[in-house]
């Protein structure tokens, strides 16, 4: 039987180093008492007397530099539950967090509230104060939401209902890591213990078909167990999400959670429909492509993932993924080299698969700290690119923390991506000019199309269509439950696959998996984020110094920026679907690659 190991069984140097933070939980939580008699003084100093420029510019130094506190306590209390579930002491750090995030906004609600409530001409008489002008963005997101914000005392309650909106995210953590169970599988005489960290990092793209199918129905057995109660909190979620909107005047809550991206309904819209109709016959080719190479009779949902060739897949060391990781992004000049260097040096990488680890990978930077990065490694040559795409994460946000104040607004989420899967094609461009020969680099195209195109226009733009079908029936009143959601998720997959996947069964529940769900609208944003770095990626990947010159230039900018201005200022064009249908004809050349190459 194969079981994932517990988290005192991994080498300490293959893991993330919280220290880094906090010297131990003791510290973190002095932390927290001392950063609440801050914030308790900060109150008592301010509130109520917001009405001068020089208050509000000495109140801005002070918020400025609770924020950054306030930045080191939430990742210290959140990072070390992510890797261990199990652990009493991460749970109890994280329990602490809820009640200090509690309390902070609680006490700090009366802040943007008073702001607001100030004219125009105060605030911007600030934002022209040479004191004042470091803080010229932070001010004006606030004069952009002015319309919508709630009375004071109206905020104030919201603010201490904040840990309460946010619980459906721990409950769907809690579901997913403690309470789901799969049964065990057995192919080709042995038994295998399925988990979601196993399944989705291993099992579901194995190359042999007994293991993927049998994993396959014994996780989808197992996540069916639970689809009332995921569904009951998933739901919960989402009408929590539409009061809110109706709350702060809007008549839809997609258009509420569009706000804060700064992007249109026209442009979120453009980029599901024209994925959904343009790049669904690109994967359907892949699909058969995939089919053919493999000689399957039948492909459906549960082999989709599988390797595309049947050559071995090559391992990686994690010293020979740094030294590819500093061979390839030297090319953006030491300040970003030095990023890459330092998640190793520094243990800012958690690479390791174990129980109860939260599965797929993600990055999250401190301001003014480290940039941490959760990875399930099991050593393919393949997750060097999702080691590129979180290092791109962490590239992005220390340039960027560097010139900005914590508390100017980081990038939109419509722009977040595109960093990190600029840096999948320039590292995937880097390897295929190396010198190896067909057959290796039809395997690594083909690991470029499954990983990063897959991923993010394919998995992420299916829970997008799957997202907005849900909006639009809570914004219509429709009735939602686990049946309906299977059948939205059944409807996107039959849309996009067509004739050409089997939708094998369980594949509806697939909407049980992702996070991302609990955190607006996020998973469109992915293949915005994909097609700005298929466009510079690629310029970059052939040394064109002024591609390289402007992006930096981007990743420095944080949220300073529109996402269609950040865009743009990198020389792409997202105001219409050109930059799209641009990166689809670029993967269907990935194909033709695939093909030229066949022995």
């Amino acid at each position: 039987m194969t079981q994932l190991p517990l988290r005192e069984a991994l080498p300490v140097e293959e893991t993330w180093d919280l220290s880094l933070l906090f010297k131990d939980s003791q510290t973190y939580r002095e932390s927290i008492s001392e950063t609440q008699e801050l914030i308790l003084s900060f109150e008592e100093r301010f509130k109520g007397h917001l009405n001068d420029v020089e208050t509000i510019i000495n109140s801005l130094e002070d918020y400025e530099m609770i924020s950054r506190r306030q930045a080191y306590i939430s990742a210290y209390g959140s990072l070390g539950y992510e890797t261990d579930k199990l652990n009493r002491e991460y749970e109890e750090n994280r329990a602490k967090l809820e009640g200090f995030a509690e309390y902070s906004s609680a006490h700090l609600v009366f802040y943007i509230s008073e702001l607001s409530g100030q004219p125009v001409e105060i605030l911007e008489a600030v934002m022209t104060h040479p004191n004042g002008e470091p803080f010229k963005y932070f001010l004006q997101d606030i004069i952009d939401k002015q319309p919508y914000l709630l009375s004071p005392e109206a905020e104030a309650v919201l603010s201490r209902l904040s840990a309460t909106l946010q619980h459906p995210y721990i409950q769907y953590l809690t579901t997913k890591f403690q309470d789901l169970t799969f049964d065990s599988f057995e192919a080709n005489g042995k038994t295998y213990q399925n988990s979601f960290v196993t399944f989705e990092g291993d099992f579901e793209a194995h190359l042999d078909a007994n293991i993927r199918r049998e994993s396959w129905k014994s996780f989808h057995e197992g996540l069916a167990h639970y689809q009332h109660t995921a569904a009951e909190n998933y739901i919960n979620h989402v009408k929590t999400e539409k009061r809110l909107a109706s709350l702060r005047g809007f008549d839809s809550v997609i258009d509420y959670l569009l706000m804060n991206q700064k992007v249109s309904r026209e442009a979120y819209n453009r980029q599901i429909d024209v994925i959904m109709a343009e790049f669904a016959p690109v994967m359907r080719r892949y699909a058969k492509l995939l089919k053919e190479e493999q000689q399957l009779d039948s492909i459906g949902l549960c082999d989709i993932k599988m390797p595309f060739t049947t050559i071995e897949p090559e391992k990686i060391s994690i010293s020979a993924s740094r030294e590819l990781m500093e061979n390839i992004f030297g090319i953006f000049g030491e300040e970003y080299l030095s990023v890459v260097q330092r998640s190793f040096d520094e243990r800012w990488i958690d690479f390791p698969m174990n129980q109860t680890k939260s599965t797929g990978g993600f990055c999250l930077s401190v301001y003014d700290g480290p940039s941490y990065t959760l990875l399930n490694w099991t050593g393919l040559l393949s997750e060097v690119l999702v080691l590129a795409h979180e290092l791109g994460h962490a590239g992005h946000f220390n340039l960027s923390n560097k010139r900005q104040l914590s508390i100017t607004p980081e990038a939109s989420l419509y722009f977040i991506e595109a960093p990190s899967t600029a840096n999948e094609v320039i590292a995937c461009q880097y390897l295929l000019n190396q010198p190896i020969d067909d057959a290796q680099k039809r395997v690594l195209i083909s690991e470029f199309i499954s990983r990063t195109y897959f991923h993010n226009m394919v998995t992420h733009l299916l829970e997008a269509d799957f997202q907005r079908k849900v909006y639009q029936a809570v914004d219509n009143g429709e009735l939602l439950n686990a049946t309906v959601l299977n059948q939205f998720f059944h409807e996107t997959l039959s849309q996009f696959w067509g004739e050409a996947v089997e939708i094998t069964p369980g594949a509806e529940l697939t909407w049980m998996r992702q996070p991302h769900y609990f955190m607006g609208l996020y998973p469109y944003t992915y293949s915005a984020g994909l097609t700005v770095g298929t466009q510079i990626g690629q310029r970059i990947a052939k040394g064109e110094q002024a591609a390289i010159d402007s992006w930096l230039t981007v990743l420095k900018a944080g949220g300073t920026l529109s996402p269609l201005e950040l865009a743009a200022k990198a020389g792409v064009s997202m105001e219409n679907a050109n930059a799209l249908r641009s990166a689809i004809l670029y993967v269907d050349g990935l194909l033709d690659q695939i093909e030229a190459l066949k022995a």
